[in-house]
């Protein structure tokens, strides 16, 4: 478990258990974000709790997943990472979502850098996201940890909604102070 330099917030692997709590924050996550964002024919599908938790079941336990959670001093789970490893010959992070009122951007931070670290143990040096088109807060929580937008492309998860495109060229400056 990694706790440095945020105190309050420890990440670990995720288990089986896990995923109910990481599917609720998903979903609560999505409807709050993406609900002014994406047409609501389109969003419906993933606001299902259940159908998320399946989803994540299958995904999670295939070899090139890391889904990581962040959980608070009581353990409760608050936020989560979800990473996967055999996109292209970049690791794409398909979700970073935390619970707003237990730390916020802290939360999210450590989580970025914790998948950063993880993913450099396995051999990788670069990372890539999308960023739903008109998420401005999180598409400048990116740029404020050293993203950067290297463009546009078309939502695998669904037509006409796009991702802005952000890159991290060198895992390196993502992670964590050493000492």
């Amino acid at each position: 478990m990694l706790t440095r330099p945020f105190s309050d917030f420890s990440v670990r692997e995720a288990t089986a258990a896990d995923l109910p709590r990481v599917s609720e924050i998903k979903v609560r996550n999505w409807a709050d974000t993406y609900g002014t964002l994406v047409d609501a024919a389109i969003l419906g599908p993933f606001l299902d709790v259940q159908a998320q938790e399946q989803t994540l079941a299958r995904k999670a336990n295939l070899p090139a997943t890391l889904l990581l959670v962040a959980q608070d001093r009581s353990s409760s789970v608050i936020g989560f990472s979800l990473t996967f490893l055999d996109e292209d010959l970049n690791p794409c992070s398909s979700h970073s979502m935390w619970s707003a009122s237990h730390g916020g951007t802290d939360v999210g931070s450590l989580l970025m850098r914790v998948t950063a670290e993880r993913i450099l143990e396995r051999g990788y040096r670069t990372m890539r996201l999308g960023v739903v088109a008109g998420n401005v807060s999180a598409a400048n929580f990116y740029e404020r940890l050293g993203g950067v937008h290297v463009g546009r492309e078309p939502a695998g998860w669904a037509d006409g909604v796009w991702h802005e495109i952000f890159r991290w060229p060198d895992l390196e400056t993502l992670t964590l102070p050493r000492g």
